[in-house]
């Protein structure tokens, strides 16, 4: 008898720590999953700089974290201070918070910011997605844009970033998008650069990918009426139809050397500009004519500058000769901010309603601001 109630006695005291060991992890609010303590408190009579130059926009995607709901993740692409062309390193001051040059409100309220840079402990996502005009004047430089692509795509695969490429061509054939691989590795990026039989301006034509039938499908009815070289139209293709991940960066690199050539209201570079400045960024490689204040005479409606895709948005413009010879985009700014990425992270006031939050870079010689509704 006292051996069976021994053994009785042992497995209810079994029992009863297995339920506080499971109360206790699910119920206490700080542990590892959940801890937010990191997270400086919110300054108190903290006024955020206004912007004067307006010369950087900064960029971001804004996720809740997983399994944490109130730590807010603001994945910010890396800026580049257009008098210098070199990264900003941005910088939270908890002791004195006028003494940073980065700064969040949450509906008019300055947050206490964890500010950390990729590479440092911290994988951020990016989804790079190149923009290649295929048109016949082209021919001179596909070859090295396509090798360039390549290159550029195993250097940030082993960098600090979590990050995935896309391909859309467009302008082959009349105009219309062409080509194209939705989102994927840097191996199979080259490997659909280097399909059998292609080379040239036809290397970026055919889709290819398990979801190469939709994306062709899906041509014929996008864009009708729009003809003629215009990574517009390829970016709100790609904006619309591939498969972007929440919480990562959006990063278009478009290569051409002719006007955007919109024809119409629609798809042109200020319907670009609203639909993707604070959401994606727009990095311009230029082979056409070096002197662009006279590279068309007639800049108009119908022949737009490419590289006003990059001014609306903060990206940048690189300028190659037209068969872009040594064009290495490790080397080009764009490389700079993407290296030069941060997490910016705060504690939210979560409560199901849209919030007004505003990032505001301030430095001296660069600053800017941009304003995001999201829902948390």
């Amino acid at each position: 008898m006292r051996c069976v109630l021994k053994k009785y006695l042992l497995f209810l005291f079994s029992v009863l720590t297995f339920l506080y060991v499971g109360c206790s992890k699910d119920e206490d609010p700080l542990t590892p999953n959940n801890d937010n303590s990191d997270i400086p408190a919110d300054p108190v009579n903290l006024v955020v700089p206004a912007p004067v130059k307006n010369n950087v926009q900064p960029t971001a995607t804004i996720t809740q974290k997983d399994g944490n709901p109130n730590r807010i993740l603001v994945n910010l692409t890396g800026l580049l201070d257009p008098t210098s062309n070199t990264p900003i390193s941005l910088t939270y001051n908890s002791s004195n918070p006028a003494l940073s040059n980065v700064f969040v409100t949450e509906d008019g309220k300055p947050k206490g910011l964890k500010v950390t840079k990729v590479g440092s402990g911290t994988t951020l996502q990016a989804d790079i997605c190149f923009l290649v005009d295929n048109s016949g004047s082209m021919g001179q430089e596909a070859d090295s844009i396509a090798a360039g692509i390549v290159k550029f795509a195993n250097f940030l695969q082993a960098s600090g970033l979590d990050v995935k490429f896309s391909i859309v061509g467009q302008g082959y054939s009349g105009g219309e998008i062409s080509g194209g691989i939705n989102f994927t590795d840097a191996t199979t990026i080259s490997n659909y650069l280097s399909r059998p039989g292609k080379s040239g301006t036809s290397r970026t034509t055919g889709f290819s990918g398990p979801d190469s039938a939709t994306l062709f499908n899906s041509v014929s009815s996008f864009g009708t009426g729009v003809y003629g070289e215009n990574l517009v139209k390829a970016s709100i293709f790609a904006d619309t139809f591939y498969t972007w991940r929440s919480g990562a960066q959006r990063i278009f690199i478009a290569f051409t050397d002719e006007p955007t050539q919109p024809n119409s209201k629609y798809l042109n570079t200020s319907y670009m500009c609203s639909k993707l400045s604070g959401k994606a960024t727009v990095h311009t490689v230029w082979s056409g004519p070096s002197d662009t204040s006279q590279a068309y005479n007639n800049w108009n409606n119908f022949n737009e500058r490419p590289w006003d895709m990059s001014k609306c948005t903060g990206g940048t413009v690189i300028l190659l000769p037209s068969n872009a010879v040594g064009l290495n985009l490790i080397n080009l700014p764009v490389s700079g901010a993407l290296s030069n990425s941060y997490l910016l992270e705060f504690v939210g006031n979560v409560n199901g309603a849209q919030h007004n939050v505003i990032i505001t870079v301030v430095t001296g010689s660069a600053d800017g601001k941009k304003e995001y509704l999201i829902s948390y």
